[in-house]
């Protein structure tokens, strides 16, 4: 036998045991067979796609995340956007991946496909809607005497907003879609003031932001008397004209609607409160002739059905 047949012979042999070694090492490997990830990602619309950043957790011991990136095309996301990320986890060297799909569980996302490279696992993962995403408040100020106002927040509807005197909740959660409330009605006794705002997304109201606080206010007694004597002046009057809702600033609601002790109410042009057939922002409404106040999921007098919503129903 030639020198080269036998040195050809050799590297086989050799080649072969390295195979069979690395075949034997692999299934020697303890299998690992579920994977626990939590993703966090704050996608802004309009913010760069390429500077986006994410927060991932593993809840395996045996697992290190090694990297991620998102994927998606274009330079800055729009609300119209799923955000898509590759993250790739690694195996520590006495164990490999073996995750059938139903084995991965990924809070914050969706998994979309999963790849098993060697020792790394690759997932490709979509997280929500970008117009599901919520900014928090970053500023909530006193803005008068009795009203706070907030900075609005990317991805918001309406906020929650609650009144704390000297640490304690004064009356129930507000909720809103200004960025403006007056709480003299509530500044009636002595004490250190703080407003709290959180924002609720506008398309998935179940995505809400952390609570953003204000600086506090001191009431004295002198104020405290005055927004007393302010709420005994507000509520419904009349005149020759009709009724129209004191606010307790003395303003009053015009061409817009206004929630009154648990009921809807629409004030026209003058400020008067509006009774039967409201045609608002292209649907129509009716107002109850007696008492003004909103129907909603009914029949009304003459027929015609309305939804939850108070809108007339085809």
């Amino acid at each position: 036998m030639s020198g080269k047949k036998v040195l050809s012979l050799m590297i086989a042999v050799i080649l072969a045991a390295g195979a069979f070694s690395t075949t034997v090492m692999a299934a020697s490997k303890k299998k690992i067979t579920s994977v626990n990830l939590t993703v966090k990602a704050e996608v802004i619309p309009g913010g760069s796609v390429f500077e986006q950043e994410a927060e991932l957790e593993i809840r395996n011991k045996n697992i290190t995340v090694g990297g991620y990136e998102f994927i998606n095309r274009g330079f800055e996301w729009s609300e119209r956007d799923i955000p898509r990320m590759e993250v790739t986890l690694y195996a520590e060297n006495e164990y490999s991946f073996s995750v059938p799909s139903s084995g991965i569980k990924i809070q914050g996302g969706t998994l979309v496909s999963q790849k098993t490279e060697d020792s790394s696992l690759i997932l490709t993962i979509d997280l929500p809607r970008t117009s599901e995403s919520i900014q928090d408040v970053e500023k909530v100020e006193w803005v008068s005497s009795t009203a706070a106002g907030w900075s609005q927040a990317i991805g918001a509807g309406t906020y929650e907003v609650k009144l704390y005197r000297d640490g304690k909740t004064v009356g129930t959660v507000k909720t809103t879609g200004e960025t403006t409330m007056d709480f003299g009605t509530s500044l009636t006794r002595v004490g250190s003031y703080t407003v709290r705002v959180r924002p609720i997304n506008k398309i998935k109201a179940e995505n809400k932001g952390g609570w953003t606080e204000s600086a506090p206010k001191n009431v004295g007694e002198a104020e405290a008397a005055n927004n007393r004597s302010t709420v005994s002046d507000m509520g419904w009057k009349q005149d020759h004209i009709g009724w129209w809702y004191k606010n307790a600033d003395g303003s009053y609601t015009v061409s817009n609607w206004q929630y009154i002790n648990g009921q809807w109410y629409y004030f026209n042009e003058s400020g008067y409160m509006a009774t039967g057939w409201i045609h608002w922002n292209g649907k129509q409404y009716y107002c109850d002739t007696a008492g003004g106040h909103m129907l909603a999921n009914t029949q009304t007098p003459d027929g015609a059905a309305v939804g939850p919503d108070g809108a007339r129903l085809p």
